[in-house]
């Protein structure tokens, strides 16, 4: 089975509303992690992943981390050139990349935390650190 990153709490997504994060990825052979923008949005009671880049340019959606949902709360908008997505399947349904999808992230709900999983994230979880000199947090979201 494919390991767990939680990443938020479920109650902190309200129901049509994404929000993003910007996660780490594993360093890979260049000894590097490489940063990871992605948009986790909610439907009902279903989470859905998504990465944060357009299929237009490859721009994230919030331009500079700003918000990623239309003012009315019904889907995804790339706020550099107006394209918008399905808040569940992730496609275009409107904008100069009409038809395309944006890249899933594989969700999974375990015990009310919204995680992701099928993707190795740099973890800095302080466990051969004295308590004091622990990192507080691994993940980050805006």
């Amino acid at each position: 089975m494919d390991a767990l990153y939680a990443i938020c709490r479920t109650f902190e997504i309200d129901d049509n509303d994404a929000r993003g994060f910007i996660l780490r990825k594993a360093a890979g052979a260049d000894g590097e992690g490489a940063s990871w923008p992605i948009i986790i949005s909610r439907k009902g009671s279903n989470y859905f992943g998504f990465e944060d880049a357009c299929p237009h340019q490859g721009l994230t959606l919030g331009a500079g981390g700003g918000e990623v949902m239309d003012n009315e709360g019904n889907f995804l908008v790339c706020r550099h050139h107006g394209a918008q997505f399905d808040l569940d399947s992730g496609t275009c349904f409107s904008g100069p990349c009409q038809g395309k999808t944006l890249a899933s992230v594989k969700v999974v709900v375990d015990d009310g935390d919204v995680c992701i999983a099928g993707v190795e994230l740099a973890e800095e979880d302080g466990l051969d650190l004295p308590e004091s000199d622990a990192p507080e947090v691994a993940v980050t979201g805006d």
